[in-house]
C-alpha cells in the first residue's frame, strides 16, 4: 500500500525513486512484471520480499503490516530465483527430500545426463548459465512455498526450456494454488499471465488483465 523506496541521494532528492506502489496479489494467480532496464522491476521484487525496507507506505500480509517481528516468517512464504542467483550443491533447509522426486525434476528439466542427486547433494555445478538456472528452479520447486518469484528466469534458456516454463510449468503451479510473480520480457507468452504489470520510471504505468 503506497510503498516508496529511494536508491541513493534520498536526502537531496537525487536518487532513483520507486513508488508509490499499490499492488495486491492473490493465491493461484500468475503476475508478470514488465518494463525497460532501470524501470524499477527488481526493486519492486525486493520490496515485495521484505529485503528492502520501504521509505514509506506499508507491506501488508493478510491484513497485518509486515514489521521486524514478523518479517522473517513472512519471507518464508517465498521461493525465489533471482537473476543474479547463487547455487548450492545441497538443498539446505530441506529435510527428507525424496530422491525420486529430485530425479524426476532433473529429467523434466533435461539435466539427468549432467547431474545426479547422491547423498543429498548434486554431483556437479559445472553447468552452463541456463542449466544452472534450471537447477536453481528445481531447488525452488522442492521448497514448495506458496509464493514463487522468478526474475528473468527464461532469459538464458533454450527454446524448449523457455516454452516448457511458460506453457507447462507456470500453469501447473497456478493449478496447485501458488502465486507466481515473474519478471519477463517474453511478450509472446504474456497470455499465460492473469495480469501483466508494466513498470516505468519506478512506478506502475499500467496493469492488464490477460485471462
Amino acid at each position: 500500500r503506497e510503498l516508496t523506496f529511494e536508491h541513493g541521494g534520498a536526502e537531496a532528492g537525487q536518487g532513483f525513486r520507486v513508488g508509490p506502489i499499490d499492488l495486491s496479489l492473490r493465491p493461484g494467480e500468475i503476475v508478470f512484471i514488465a518494463g525497460g532496464n532501470g524501470s524499477g522491476k527488481s526493486t519492486l521484487l525486493l520490496l515485495l520480499l521484505a529485503l528492502y525496507r520501504p521509505l514509506g507506505g506499508q507491506l501488508v500480509w493478510n491484513g497485518a503490516a509486515v514489521r521486524p517481528h514478523n518479517a522473517a516468517r513472512y519471507r518464508q512464504l517465498f521461493s525465489v530465483v533471482f537473476a543474479d542467483f547463487h547455487l548450492f550443491d545441497r538443498l539446505y533447509g530441506l529435510r527428507d527430500t525424496d530422491p525420486g522426486r529430485v530425479d524426476d525434476l532433473l529429467r523434466r528439466f533435461g539435466l539427468d545426463r549432467k547431474v545426479k542427486f547422491v547423498d543429498g547433494a548434486f554431483s556437479t555445478l559445472d553447468l552452463s548459465t541456463g542449466q544452472r538456472k534450471r537447477l536453481a528452479m528445481i531447488g525452488a520447486l522442492l521448497e514448495n512455498k506458496p509464493i514463487m518469484v522468478f526474475d528473468e528466469w527464461a532469459a538464458d534458456q533454450d527454446v524448449t526450456s523457455r516454452d516448457y516454463y511458460y506453457t507447462k510449468l507456470l500453469p501447473e503451479l497456478k493449478a496447485q494454488g501458488k502465486t507466481i510473480v515473474a519478471v519477463t520480457h517474453d511478450d509472446r507468452y504474456y497470455g499465460v499471465a492473469d495480469r501483466v504489470i508494466y513498470m516505468e520510471q519506478g512506478s506502475i504505468r499500467s496493469q492488464e488483465a490477460r485471462v
